[in-house]
């Protein structure tokens, strides 16, 4: 008897190494940026909790810049099920998730903090993740992509300075270099430093830390500061159908484990800002710093910009609504 029981174990143990593996549900999601980057580490993190939070019951798998599909394809093959997930700013998908917009219009917040409060605590997510829904997709998280704004080949005193100039820009970030007089250029993250060697573009509006990270020092000259974006932000979703399809709980895990990446970089922002701040002045890239006067005219050179994106949806109105209100109560108009 000693002997069954000791085969039955063995054989308990040797079913369960078996049968594990096959039973783990592996997720695919392509990052929009690279591994380097901080948005990559960001969703690399992401990855590691979920399988942490799951017991290695659910696994995901990163997938850099093109390696699935090409980025500005990402949002089509998530709504479609080719991928499970995407890591990146819906602004490459505006024309299909306008809402996107709202969080990139310029000047809406002043920190990572605060950018943080709003997200969470006014309803904003609430808001996005309803949008979302309407393409059969699950808004999981934002992620802070720190401090993010104008960087260029040319300097910038004045607004008459960006008139005639190429920008890098996509979606909201567009609508907002051509109402500073520029005109804009729709290219993926990835495929910039290419362009902005080969002066396919003047400059860019991308976070700061990339001077370093992206090796942006060798084709950039200048940071233009008030950023436009205090931090700029990203998302993390997934199919829809695909996030159903889990338990209760390991959705709850995923949930949580979007919510931990969020927290994380929201709270790495400043050190991020501060190591692009010493990033710069090591490689000789210069921080200028507009006058009141050229700020005054660059926020009401985009204002306008506030009032069409309302219009677009009643997503959109509740998320402009509830930015409008945020920044009212802290004496903004």
């Amino acid at each position: 008897m000693k002997k069954f029981w000791m085969l039955l174990v063995c054989l308990s143990v040797s079913v369960a190494f078996f049968i594990s593996p096959a039973t783990a549900k592996t997720l695919r999601v392509q990052c929009a940026y690279p591994q380097t980057a901080y948005a990559g580490q960001s969703t690399q993190f992401f990855a590691d909790k979920v399988k942490e939070l799951t017991q290695g019951q659910v696994e995901v798998k990163v997938f850099w810049p093109g390696q699935l599909v090409k980025t500005k394809e990402a949002f089509d093959a998530v709504r479609q099920g080719m991928i499970d997930g995407y890591s990146g700013s819906l602004l490459y998908f505006a024309g299909l998730v306008p809402e996107v917009n709202c969080q990139w219009l310029p000047f809406n917040w002043s920190d990572a903090q605060d950018a943080k409060e709003v997200l969470l605590n006014k309803g904003y997510m609430k808001v996005m993740a309803d949008a979302v829904a309407q393409h059969g997709v699950t808004y999981l998280a934002p992620l802070s992509v720190a401090t993010m704004g104008l960087m260029t080949k040319f300097p910038i005193h004045k607004l008459e300075d960006l008139k005639g100039k190429k920008i890098r820009a996509v979606g909201m970030e567009a609508k907002i270099v051509k109402a500073l007089g520029a005109s804009a250029v729709a290219i993926a993250g990835a495929e910039q430093y290419m362009a902005l060697q080969r002066g396919t573009v003047d400059g860019t509006d991308y976070p700061w830390y990339t001077i370093e990270k992206y090796k942006f020092y060798e084709v950039l000259s200048y940071i233009t500061a008030p950023a436009l974006h205090t931090p700029g932000v990203i998302e993390i979703v997934m199919n829809q159908k695909v996030f159903q399809s889990l338990p209760p709980k390991q959705q709850t895990a995923v949930r949580e484990a979007a919510i931990a990446a969020m927290d994380r970089s929201f709270t790495l922002t400043p050190s991020f800002d501060q190591e692009a701040v010493e990033a710069a002045a090591k490689r000789g890239v210069k921080i200028i710093t507009l006058p009141d006067d050229q700020l005054a005219r660059f926020r009401a050179a985009v204002k306008p910009l506030w009032d069409k994106e309302a219009q677009k949806s009643k997503y959109s109105a509740k998320l402009v609504e509830i930015l409008r209100k945020h920044l009212k109560s802290k004496g903004i108009q």
